[in-house]
């Protein structure tokens, strides 16, 4: 409130009067003078208290959101870190995981060229049963043909001498 001056301190500076030379203060002009500089008194007084409240508010405000920012902040520090705990679980299950399918598929691979050996042992098995059966076929066949041979005996033969020719 320095700047601020009364009207005793302008009389005080200029001689103690309020006039000079070619100059002269009115009574009503007086009045008036001291009037606004009451008025410009009591308007710098209602700045500087708004201005006190206005800086007290925004001091809530701040401590306000400065308390609201830690709380969002701890609360999110202690999300972000379940969240990064669930994340390292879920990459060894995954890892776990891969090496399980491997190892399925290394079980499946072998397992499938198991199953082909076995269709080649299967398909060599009915080639040598079929080759097999049709040997013992043809064995039948000539017993069966000998066996028809021995039921029909062919007639003997002929010894008798008229049929021999003379020699």
């Amino acid at each position: 409130m320095s700047n601020v001056h009364t009207l005793n301190d302008i009389k005080d500076r200029e001689g103690g009067s309020y006039k000079k030379l070619g100059y002269q203060l009115g009574n009503a002009y007086e009045q008036e003078l001291k009037k606004k500089l009451r008025s410009v008194t009591e308007f710098n007084f209602e700045i500087n208290d708004l201005s006190e409240k206005l800086v007290d508010k925004y001091n809530e405000r701040e401590k306000f959101h400065l308390e609201s920012q830690q709380e969002l902040e701890a609360k999110y520090t202690v999300k972000i870190q379940s969240f990064k705990s669930e994340i390292k679980t879920l990459k060894r299950k995954a890892t776990l995981f891969q090496k399980a399918s491997s190892l399925n598929k290394n079980t499946i691979l072998s397992l499938e060229a198991k199953v082909h050996e076995l269709e080649d042992v299967l398909r060599k098995a009915r080639l040598n049963s079929m080759q097999e059966n049709s040997r013992l076929r043809e064995i039948i066949s000539k017993k069966d043909n000998e066996i028809a041979d021995l039921s029909n005996p062919s007639p003997p033969p002929i010894n008798d001498s008229s049929q021999k020719l003379p020699g």
